[in-house]
């Protein structure tokens, strides 16, 4: 799960910036990945699951954007 250090970050900031609009949960997150950046779909979403489970995120679907770049992105997340 070498995703871990790349998923952990997006969590906590999204977890807190929903926090502070006064949401219950996460339903949907928007992510822009680099393909240099080695994420693969199906492992970054495995490894995400683990990392939110018990957090406002824990049933959260995962959309994703692929481009011929080097960062991950957090694009958007929707919130009930």
């Amino acid at each position: 799960m070498h995703e871990t250090h790349l998923i952990e970050p997006i969590i906590k900031g999204i977890s807190q910036h929903a926090k502070e609009e006064g949401a219950r949960v996460v339903k949907k997150v928007h992510i822009k990945v680099g393909l240099l950046t080695g994420v693969k779909e199906d492992s970054f979403q495995e490894t995400f699951s683990v990392l939110t489970k018990g957090t406002m995120l824990e049933n959260a679907e995962l959309e994703f954007t692929f481009f011929p770049g080097t960062i991950i992105q957090v694009l958007s997340f929707d919130v009930e």
